[in-house]
């Protein structure tokens, strides 16, 4: 069984430039990810929502971010294993770890969790009329931007997903009611502002769904306002729920290290409290912590400056500069 240097645990956009960054610094590198392609997030969830918040880009589609960092992690040649779930983790007599999934099993000298929120089990809607609607009409995962050419769409959630979704969909939509049960919303005011002033949003604040219906398809939702319990029918050919996700680690819970709650606790370096074990991005927890992309790639950055100083003592001191190093 090949030994790796440094195994990286998910193929998001944390991960992908964690592998570029390691493999471009001589450590021998293997990517698992449990879904069948790379990009996390990027792709599963919000493929064609635009991204503001990377350095370099002014705006990025998130699919176009992905593709970049895939291109990036792929050039040095990192051992990418896809749809592989790990599964337990074992500590050898030297130290090192064998990491085992469904399918295979993977020995590594170190360990880089960035699996990001872990599996993407979306919040549900609670209605019961909600169910009979799941795919067709009701979307948890949303679809091209095309699939809602011309229809009349429901966007529920108050923040950033939903008001990006919103922004996007009213596009090549006919209209988008944003829905949400608060009188204000959590995400960017500069994107509230956007939907506010476009010919084709309309905006239900302090309203909640309370029944959807329809024959084989999804033809309209009954909204109530909390104010005055009145109720509103919206017709509407699709609903796209923007209520966030129900992070999960699954196996990783077991593997001794310390969490909070489904983050796993890291020190400065990005090392968790069992040694060779580090981790990185939306995982991770500290004080101070921000859930961005940019910040993960900072962390990146920072944990395999001290892998590298882990695997060989004398190259302690962080990661030498890319200008330093002779590429082809």
């Amino acid at each position: 069984m090949d030994r790796y240097d440094v195994t990286i645990i998910g193929g998001g956009p944390v991960g992908l430039f964690g592998a570029a960054l390691a493999s471009l610094h001589g450590m021998k590198t293997k990517l698992i990810e449990s879904l069948p392609q790379l990009g996390g997030q990027l792709y599963t969830l919000y493929p064609e929502k635009y991204v503001y918040d990377v350095a370099g880009f002014p705006k990025v589609l998130a699919k176009d971010l992905a593709e970049q960092l895939i291109d990036q992690a792929l050039r040095y040649h990192p051992t990418v294993c896809l749809s592989q779930t790990v599964n337990d983790l074992e500590m050898l007599d030297d130290g090192a770890y064998r990491v085992h999934t469904l399918s295979e099993s993977h020995e590594s000298r170190t360990i880089l969790i960035t699996s990001g929120l872990g599996s993407f089990t979306p919040r549900k809607l609670p209605q019961a009329s909600a169910e009979p609607f799941v795919d067709r009409g009701i979307h948890y995962f949303v679809p091209a931007m095309s699939h809602f050419q011309g229809q009349r769409v429901v966007v529920v959630g108050g923040g950033d997903s939903a008001l990006d979704w919103a922004l996007a969909i009213a596009e090549p939509a006919a209209h988008v009611t944003l829905v949400h049960r608060r009188g204000e919303f959590r995400g960017q005011q500069e994107t509230v502002r956007q939907l506010e002033e476009h010919p084709r949003v309309s905006i239900r604040t302090f309203s909640e769904c309370a029944e959807f219906q329809g024959g084989t398809r999804l033809e309209s939702v009954v909204l109530i306002d909390h104010r005055d319990k009145s109720q509103h029918v919206v017709v509407a050919d699709a609903v796209v729920a923007a209520l966030g996700f129900l992070p999960d680690l699954g196996a990783l819970k077991t593997w001794g290290l310390t969490l909070d709650g489904s983050s796993i606790v890291v020190e400065g370096p990005m090392r968790t409290n069992r040694p060779g074990i580090y981790a990185a991005g939306d995982v991770v927890a500290y004080e101070g912590k921000e859930k961005l992309i940019a910040t993960g790639f900072g962390e990146i950055g920072n944990a395999l400056g001290h892998i590298r100083g882990y695997l060989d003592p004398k190259k302690r001191g962080g990661l030498p500069h890319s200008s330093n190093i002779k590429m082809d």
